[in-house]
């Protein structure tokens, strides 16, 4: 399990465009938040994109940005993007080789949705590259406020992108 303060895992991913997405390229020696959401067609995904996407200007105003990563495929994605006019990349990670190292959950569920999918989780990433906090859920019901976490954004533009 990843702990806050050692280094994010890198990755290299495919958006909902086509093109490949490493974490050190989005980063951009910036705070960023990494949003792991359950599926395109899930309810409780969709209202946490969409909060998120409501508060993505006071993320960049902030010198911070996002991304969201679901086992969507890129076509989902990029429906989903246009559908719910999301600011902000969506990343596909198919074989949860990206999740598994993060340590978000692979749902159990047998009834809803595609299997496998992950289940919710939020990381923001410190300027070094380190995590600076973490929140993974085991269950649907969504995650951290993101109002709440532009407090954290606004602590680390007044500390050189760290917390």
């Amino acid at each position: 399990m990843l702990r806050n303060g050692e280094p994010a895992p890198e990755f290299d991913l495919t958006d909902e465009i086509g093109e490949r997405r490493s974490l050190s390229s989005l980063c951009n020696a910036q705070p960023f938040l990494l949003l792991f959401s359950r599926f395109a067609d899930c309810p409780t995904s969709r209202r946490d994109l969409l909060t998120y996407a409501n508060v993505y200007d006071r993320f960049l105003a902030l010198d911070a940005d996002m991304a969201a990563i679901t086992t969507d495929t890129p076509e989902n994605h990029r429906k989903l993007r246009l559908e719910l006019r999301l600011p902000f990349p969506m990343l596909s990670d198919v074989n949860f080789s990206v999740s598994d190292r993060y340590g978000v959950y692979c749902s159990d569920e047998v009834e809803e949705g595609p299997q496998p999918h992950g289940e919710p989780a939020v990381f923001i990433i410190d300027v070094d590259g380190n995590i600076a906090y973490s929140q993974i859920l085991s269950g649907p019901k969504g995650v951290a406020n993101p109002a709440e976490l532009a407090l954290v954004f606004l602590y680390m533009s007044h500390h050189e992108g760290r917390y």
